[in-house]
């Protein structure tokens, strides 16, 4: 595979074959869970996309939205041109607009599925149709243009100052300022009482505060099923189930005691996985994780995977905890 030049067309194939495929692939995998143990950044409209719920995010999400597919690899170098005005663009355009990223070098059965050759390779999916593709990195103002023409309804600026609103809360939040965070996101609410990034927001926020599980369960309740926020504010009640084993098993010196003393337990391991990510140091979780995986990776049917998986949707691929682990793991399981 190769990076492209700019190249494009139209297309109404079905996505049919493409579903079929994936679930032969996810029929073999767990489901995937979400941890969150720390605020993070990427526009509301993006979410990392693999085989585990390609099939939810794409196909069954471009019903209610439309969704483009970008495939892109670490070494492309036209994908980093491209990947970020993707984002900026599809953030832009509002809620009805969604960009799921594809790793190709970790999801080679999605890129065979899509008969991608070359990448960047961007598709556009709505209805369950493949309605436009193109290959390499375009001007800005033609990818505007492009994908402005698949969203009819995309409001010229009204979603912008909401995004703009929400951001500034996010960043308030990781310098530390709760109080100003939690005033930006009540405002946010007061505009629009079902956006999903704002809720998202306000629950991560109430995570840090330690509220109780009932307050942040029905913070993430009222986003919107199947959206990118949904997937994340799953990740916030699957940190809860984190910290619940974590606080049961004694706690983080408890948990690294029993480790220490039986190396081979599984469980002490992934214990102080669970302890780690609720403290935030995703690099200790991520490494006990995979040593499960290449030592008992039939534990608790696979729950590490599922634990590094949700992490490397979390995260993103980009994050220095993340590094080379979706490679590792893809190659250690297939």
């Amino acid at each position: 595979m190769s990076c492209a030049a700019a190249k494009s067309s139209t297309s109404g194939l079905s996505l049919d074959v493409v579903a079929a495929d994936n679930a032969s692939t996810s029929s073999s995998q767990q489901k995937t869970r979400t941890i969150q143990m720390e605020v993070t950044p990427p526009g509301a409209s993006v979410i990392e996309v693999d085989s585990t719920n390609f099939e939810q995010i794409v196909l069954q999400g471009s019903k209610e939205r439309v969704i483009v597919v970008d495939f892109w690899a670490e070494w492309c170098e036209p994908c980093k041109t491209l990947g970020p005005l993707l984002e900026d663009v599809v953030t832009a355009l509002g809620p009805g607009i969604v960009l799921a990223k594809v790793d190709v070098d970790a999801n080679q059965d999605l890129a065979q599925a899509f008969r991608v050759q070359s990448i960047p390779a961007v598709k556009v999916v709505k209805d369950g149709q493949l309605v436009d593709e193109f290959t390499g990195a375009v001007p800005r103002e033609q990818l505007e243009e492009r994908l402005r023409r698949h969203v009819p309804d995309a409001p010229p600026g009204a979603t912008e100052e909401m995004a703009d609103l929400v951001d500034a809360a996010r960043v308030q939040l990781e310098m530390g300022d709760v109080e100003s965070a939690e005033r930006l996101y009540d405002e946010a609410l007061r505009e629009d009482a079902e956006n999903g990034a704002a809720l998202l927001g306000l629950a991560r926020l109430r995570l840090m505060q330690d509220a109780d599980e009932e307050t942040i369960r029905e913070l993430v309740g009222r986003i919107e099923e199947g959206s990118s926020e949904w997937e994340q504010g799953k990740a916030l009640l699957t940190h809860l189930e984190f910290r619940g084993h974590c606080e049961s098993a004694g706690g983080t010196q408890a948990c690294a005691a029993r480790l220490q003393g039986s190396p081979d337990d599984s469980e002490a391991r992934y214990l102080v996985g669970c302890c780690a990510a609720v403290e935030g140091d995703f690099d200790t979780a991520l490494r006990e994780w995979f040593t499960i995986v290449e030592t008992d990776r039939t534990f608790r049917e696979g729950a590490a995977k599922d634990a590094m998986v949700s992490v490397f949707h979390l995260l993103g691929r980009q994050h220095p905890a993340v590094g080379e682990y979706p490679q590792r793991l893809y190659r250690t399981l297939y």
